[in-house]
C-alpha cells in the first residue's frame, strides 16, 4: 500500500511527483486550531483552558547532599502571571538601555544563554509578549561559538544562569554590543543549584564590581521582575508574521546561519505534528537544548494538547534520575542518545550471557513477531519477567518515543519499541523548516525510514545528476529533498544571498540526499555535503555508516572518513570503556593496561577493524562501504575542547576532519594501495 498521497500530474523534469500527507490531501491543515496563531496565543491558550495546572517543573538541588528533590511546579496561571511582569520589565530594561530596534527584522532580539530550565521558556514568552524574538546563545562547541551568535544577531539584552555571566565578562572585548546581562538566579546566592553552587555573595559582588567597570547594566530576574510589577506595560502581542526566533543551523559544514522563523511558522510546524500524534495532557522531560529549534518544536507541538514539562537538573549524568523522577508519558531525544542507551540496556539484557540474556532474546524475538504482526508489542509473561524492568528505566509511564536530529539504527529502533512496547517515531527535518517535513506513522511495526509529510507540508525529490542520483531511477526515485510549507523560514539573518541559494522558488532545498521508498516513505540517504567520494568513484554516506558501527558494543562513537585519492574508506573509533577494556585486554594478555596503552596497541586496532567490518556485513553494508582500518582515540569526542559537536550531537565534520588530519594520513598509510579483503561473515561467525 502506498501510504503518502502522490499529487496527480505533479512531476516536471528533474523533480519527482510532490507528496503528502494521505489525510490533508489538499495540502492545508483543514483550519483545525485555526483560531492560534502565535506561539504566545497558544501560551494563553494552554493557560485557559488549563488554569492553575502543573506546568513547569524543576528539582531543587542540595548543596550539602549534592542531590536533587522531587520536581516543583509553577501552574500556568503562575507562568502567565510571572511572564506578564518579566515581560513588562524587560520593556523598562530595553527602553532605558535597547531602544533601538534591530534594521533587519524591525524588531528587538532577545538573548537567552544557559541550559533547558524553566526560566529559559518563560524568558522566551516573556519576550513574545513585546513582539521581541528570541536567541538562543549555544557554548557547546566552545565559546566562540557563543560570542558568533552575539556579535552576529547584533544581542545588546541577554538573559542568562549565573555560571555563565564569568565567561561573558571576561570576554566583553569580543561582544562590545552586549549592554545588560540579566542573570536567571538570584545575585545574592539564596537559591542555590547546579549553576549557582560555585558563587557566594562575595564572588558576586566581585562580578558586579567588573560589569560596572566594563559599562554593564548586571541584574537578577526578581529584579527586573520587581520592575514590571512597579511599572508595568501595555502588551504589544505579535502577529503571526512577526518573527519570533532566530535559530541558529548547527554549522555541521561550515558556519552558522542565524535561521528566522516567524510565530505562524512556528504554529504551523506544531500544529502539523499535534494532528498527526493527537497528544493530550503529556508529561515531558526537557532535555535536548533548547537552543535547537528540536526540543522546542516538541514543547509547542504538546502544548496543543497541554504539556507538563519537567526540566532535567542540568547534568546528563543524572538523567536517568530525573526520569525516574518525573515519569514522562513522551520523550523527544537524538539518536546519539539513544545510541548509548541502548548499548547499556542491550548489554544487560539481549546481549547478557546465561539464563538472563537466553530469556531476554525468547522474549524479544516473541515480541518482534507481535509487533512485525501489526499488534502491540506488549506481552504479559515476557513484560513482566523482563521488560517493565526495562521500561521503568525510563519512568515507566513513557507512550511515546520521537528520534530526530539524525538517522537511527533500525536495530535501536525495534529494540526500544519492544521493550518499552510503545511507539518510536522517526521524525526528519531542519532548523530551515522548524523541525517539520515527515514523521513515520502511529503503530508502523517498519524501519528504514522517516515516514510520510506533516498534514500541510509539501515534499517532493530534485535530482542530483552529477552524484548519479535520479528522480527517474528505478524502482524509487532518488534525489535532493524539496520542501513547501508555511513553516519554512523567512530567510537567514543578514544573509539574503544564502537565503536566495538555499530556496528553490518556493521550495527550500534542503542539502539532504533521499529515496521515496516503495510504500510511499521517506528514507534520508546523507547530506549532499557530507557524502565522501572514494578514488574508486563510489560515493558514500559516512552519517549512515557511523549509525550502523556504532550500534557496536566495544565502541562508544566512531568517526568515518573518506578520501578521492584513497580507495578505503577508514575511521576514528572511540571505545566504550565499559566492554572495550576487558575484551582488549583478553586480547592482548594485558590484565592490567589502562585505555590509553590498549588504544595505541596495533593488534587491539586491527582485529577491532575486524569486528567493525563483521558487524558492518550483518548490517548489510557492502564491501566498498566498509571500513578497512581505525585509530583508536581513548578520549571522547565531547571531551575534547575543540567544539565536536553541535548541539544536538552532530559531529562537525569538517573540524573533525582538520583536526584529525595526521592520524587519518597515517592510518591511510598503513593500508597501502591494496584492496581490503572482504569480510567472511561465515566464517568468523562459526569460528
Amino acid at each position: 500500500m502506498y501510504k503518502s498521497f502522490k499529487v496527480p500530474s505533479s512531476e516536471v523534469p528533474g523533480y519527482s511527483a510532490t507528496h503528502r500527507h494521505p489525510e490533508y490531501k489538499d495540502g492545508t491543515q483543514n483550519n483545525k486550531y485555526a483560531n492560534i496563531t502565535t506561539v504566545y496565543e497558544l501560551f494563553k491558550t494552554a493557560e485557559t483552558n488549563h488554569p492553575k495546572a502543573e506546568f513547569l517543573g524543576t528539582r531543587e538541588f542540595a548543596p550539602k547532599t549534592g542531590k536533587f528533590g522531587p520536581f516543583e511546579w509553577i501552574s500556568t496561571t503562575d507562568a502567565a502571571e510571572i511572564t506578564d511582569e518579566f515581560g513588562a520589565g524587560l520593556d523598562n530594561v530595553y527602553a532605558k538601555y535597547a531602544p533601538e530596534l534591530d534594521s533587519f527584522t524591525g524588531q528587538q532580539p532577545l538573548g537567552i544563554y544557559s541550559v533547558n530550565r524553566a526560566e529559559w521558556l518563560l524568558t522566551e514568552l516573556a519576550g513574545f509578549r513585546s513582539r521581541r524574538y528570541s536567541v538562543g546563545v549555544c557554548d557547546s562547541a566552545g565559546v566562540d561559538c557563543a560570542e558568533f551568535i552575539i556579535n552576529h544577531s547584533g544581542l545588546q539584552v541577554i538573559v542568562c544562569s549565573l555560571d555563565k555571566i564569568p565567561r561573558m565578562l571576561d570576554r566583553m572585548a569580543n561582544t562590545p554590543k552586549v549592554k545588560v546581562i540579566i542573570s536567571m538566579d538570584k545575585l545574592d546566592c539564596s537559591k542555590p543549584n547546579l549553576s549557582t553552587q560555585a558563587f557566594t555573595p562575595a564572588t558576586v559582588d566581585k562580578l558586579k564590581s567588573k560589569a560596572a567597570a566594563l559599562g554593564l547594566v548586571l541584574f537578577d530576574m526578581s529584579q527586573v521582575i520587581q520592575m514590571g510589577q512597579s511599572k508595568p506595560t501595555q502588551a504589544t502581542l505579535p502577529k503571526s508574521s512577526d518573527y519570533c526566533t532566530l535559530c541558529y543551523s548547527s554549522g555541521t559544514t561550515g558556519a552558522q546561519k542565524g535561521v528566522l522563523t516567524t510565530h505562524g511558522g512556528l504554529i504551523h510546524a506544531a500544529r502539523s505534528a499535534q494532528l498527526t500524534l493527537k497528544t493530550e495532557n503529556t508529561t515531558y522531560l526537557s532535555f535536548v537544548p533548547l537552543v535547537h529549534c528540536l526540543d522546542r518544536y516538541g514543547i509547542y507541538t504538546f502544548m496543543f494538547g497541554f504539556i507538563q514539562i519537567g526540566f532535567y537538573s542540568g547534568d546528563m549524568n543524572n538523567l536517568v534520575d530525573d526520569m525516574q523522577t518525573l515519569r514522562p508519558t513522551i520523550i523527544v531525544a537524538v539518536p546519539r542518545l539513544l545510541n548509548r542507551i541502548y548499548d547499556r540496556i542491550a548489554s544487560s539484557t539481549i546481549g547478557a550471557k546465561g539464563a538472563v540474556g537466553f530469556l531476554s532474546r525468547m522474549g524479544f524475538k516473541s515480541k518482534v513477531k507481535r509487533l512485525q504482526a501489526g499488534r502491540s508489542a506488549k506481552h504479559a509473561l515476557w513484560d513482566k519477567l523482563i521488560f517493565n524492568k526495562v521500561a521503568n528505566i525510563f519512568g515507566g509511564r513513557v507512550k511515546l518515543m520521537i528520534s530526530g536530529a539524525a538517522t537511527i539504527d533500525p536495530n535501536v529502533l525495534t529494540f526500544f519499541r519492544t521493550s518499552f512496547s510503545c511507539d518510536v517515531l522517526q521524525g526528519y527535518g531542519q532548523t530551515e523548516n522548524m523541525g517539520s517535513t515527515t514523521l513515520s506513522p502511529l503503530g508502523d511495526p517498519s524501519t528504514n525510514h522517516v515516514g510520510l509529510p506533516n498534514p500541510g507540508v509539501d515534499v517532493r525529490l530534485r535530482s542530483i545528476p552529477e552524484m548519479g542520483y535520479q528522480v527517474t531511477d528505478a524502482p524509487c526515485p532518488r534525489g535532493e529533498v524539496m520542501v513547501r510549507s508555511d513553516s519554512v523560514f523567512k530567510g537567514y539573518y543578514l544573509e539574503p544571498d544564502k537565503t536566495a541559494e538555499t530556496m528553490d522558488g518556493e521550495w527550500l532545498a534542503t542539502g539532504d540526499v533521499a529515496r521515496i521508498n516503495l510504500d510511499g516513505t521517506f528514507t534520508i540517504i546523507d547530506r549532499i555535503k557530507n557524502i565522501v567520494k572514494t578514488a574508486q568513484g563510489m560515493w558514500v554516506a559516512p552519517e549512515r555508516l557511523e549509525s550502523i558501527y556504532n550500534t557496536n558494543p566495544l565502541v562508544q562513537t566512531t568517526f568515518v572518513h573518506g578520501d578521492e585519492h584513497e580507495r578505503n574508506l577508514i575511521a576514528i573509533a572511540v571505545p566504550d570503556p565499559v566492554s572495550f577494556i576487558p575484551w582488549a585486554r583478553a586480547l592482548v594478555s594485558q590484565p592490567k593496561a589502562d585505555l590509553a596503552d590498549l588504544c595505541a596497541n596495533e593488534k587491539v586496532a586491527v582485529t577491532l577493524a575486524e569486528q567493525l567490518k563483521v558487524h558492518g556485513a550483518l548490517a548489510g553494508l557492502s564491501a566498498q562501504e566498509q571500513i578497512c582500518a581505525v585509530h583508536l582515540e581513548p578520549t571522547p569526542f565531547e571531551n575534547v575542547n575543540i567544539g565536536f559537536y553541535t548541539s544536538t550531537f552532530k559531529l562537525r565534520r569538517r573540524i573533525m576532519i582538520v583536526h584529525y588530519r595526521k592520524e587519518f594520513k597515517a592510518t591511510f598509510a598503513k593500508l597501502g594501495t591494496n584492496d581490503a579483503a572482504a569480510v567472511d561473515t561465515e566464517l568468523f561467525l562459526s569460528a
